[in-house]
């Protein structure tokens, strides 16, 4: 008489993968471990630090508003003389606050006899619309920063062969007449999967990613 014995491990290997495969969906439903991803949560970035509008709109032809009408400078200072020199409190244009270190004089940058100009160092005439050229008299370094796209902000594309790429005059930034920047808050930092959640600097908290990552891979070799 044949032993029965294989058919009953058969029937004890039936029972078990039933209960296996409902002890495997009871774990993806129930979900006991939650899956923890390693990349850490995406910085908000604000939305003015990525904003491409200039931070200034002026006007770079040589025109003022006054009582709903707009003028061209020369129109009234081609009849109305000025002083020979302008470090008094402003009779016109009182909106002005002037405050721009040793500069105090308005004809260091306003050309003298023609208001639709600016004046270079030469007492020659520097366009309206090339108010860095202005600027280069005193900040050369800045300027030169500016020329090369260092300084300042540049707007469109690097590579010109997709786009144009405009660079910002420094009067959509600097108040010519105040040019100090206000106090910003600074955009947050990134966060990054290899040094994880931002916080006290390495040589304060003995945490170095970069370090421990470098003795160890010593330590192997030796």
């Amino acid at each position: 008489m044949a032993s029965d014995e294989p058919y009953v491990h058969v029937r004890k290997r039936s029972r078990w993968v039933p209960a296996a495969l409902l002890l495997g969906g009871l774990i993806l439903v129930l979900d006991p471990v939650p899956f923890g991803s390693p990349v850490v949560p995406a910085t908000p970035v604000p939305a003015w630090a990525t904003d491409t509008t200039p931070v200034r709109r002026p006007r770079l032809v040589p025109e003022y508003e006054v009582a709903g009408f707009t003028y061209r400078c020369s129109d009234c200072h081609s009849i109305i003389p000025s002083p020979p020199e302008t470090d008094r409190p402003l009779t016109q244009h009182t909106e002005i606050v002037f405050e721009h270190g040793m500069n105090t004089r308005c004809f260091n940058c306003h050309h003298r006899t023609n208001r639709d100009a600016f004046v270079d160092d030469a007492g020659g005439e520097i366009p309206w619309n090339q108010p860095q050229r202005l600027c280069g008299k005193c900040h050369g370094p800045v300027y030169r920063d500016w020329q090369h796209g260092s300084h300042g902000r540049t707007n469109g594309y690097w590579d010109q062969t997709r786009g144009p790429r405009e660079r910002r005059k420094c009067i959509e930034c600097h108040d010519p007449h105040h040019p100090p920047f206000m106090r910003m808050v600074p955009a947050p930092g990134p966060n990054t999967l290899r040094m994880g959640q931002p916080g006290p600097a390495a040589h304060e908290s003995g945490r170095n990613p970069l370090k421990l990552e470098k003795d160890e891979g010593r330590t192997m070799k030796e």
